[in-house]
């Protein structure tokens, strides 16, 4: 069986154009869930107004640093566009990649993100110093069921979005529902 699966993602694989996009949700579908997570992580924290006044100019900083970087992320870094050309020269010329080639590639993809995880990490710090204890707690286990990576009912445990995990994907759903506009808003909502 498992054979027979992977020959028929291979042959679908190979029957997509070149330049197929990877599939993305309709845009409506991907608000309604983000929508629902920051629903969600709002019923789970239940914010204080004090709290809310607290966390709003953080979790401002946030959006607009993660807006900035998918604005960054659909543009072509020259840096990483050089070092994926040679990458292919090489291969073209029928040797493999130079390790030169891969320090490069990765060095620029380190670029990309390691700029601004330390701004993240600190400004997560921040956030963490304004909840409670229970709150953390709340937000360490609240299950994004429904949310942007769309986990629902019928998941594993260990599927995104779900349980405790402290996964990198995990934290990447939970940072993208607390810089969404719908969290925002909720928040501000708590602030008045």
């Amino acid at each position: 069986m498992p054979a027979r699966s992977s020959l028929a993602a291979l042959l679908l694989a190979l029957a997509l154009p070149a330049s197929a996009q990877p599939f993305t949700p309709p845009a409506e579908v991907v608000a309604l869930r983000t929508e629902v997570a920051a629903l969600e992580l709002d019923l789970a924290l239940a914010l204080t107004p004090e709290q809310a006044r607290a966390l709003l100019p953080l979790l401002q900083k946030g959006a607009a640093d993660a807006k900035a970087i998918r604005a960054r992320m659909e543009t072509a870094d020259p840096a990483l566009v050089a070092a994926l050309t040679h990458a292919r020269d090489e291969l073209r010329a029928g040797s493999a990649v130079s390790e030169a080639s891969r320090q490069a590639i990765a060095a620029a993809r380190q670029g990309e993100v390691g700029a601004t995880r330390g701004e993240f990490q600190a400004l997560r710090k921040q956030a963490l110093a304004i909840l409670t204890p229970a709150q953390v707690e709340s937000m360490k286990t609240v299950r994004l069921g429904a949310g942007p990576m769309g986990a629902g009912p019928g998941m594993p445990d260990g599927a995104p979005g779900r349980g405790r995990g402290h996964s990198p994907w995990r934290r990447m759903v939970m940072a993208r529902v607390v810089t969404s506009d719908a969290f925002l808003a909720l928040v501000q909502a708590r602030a008045r």
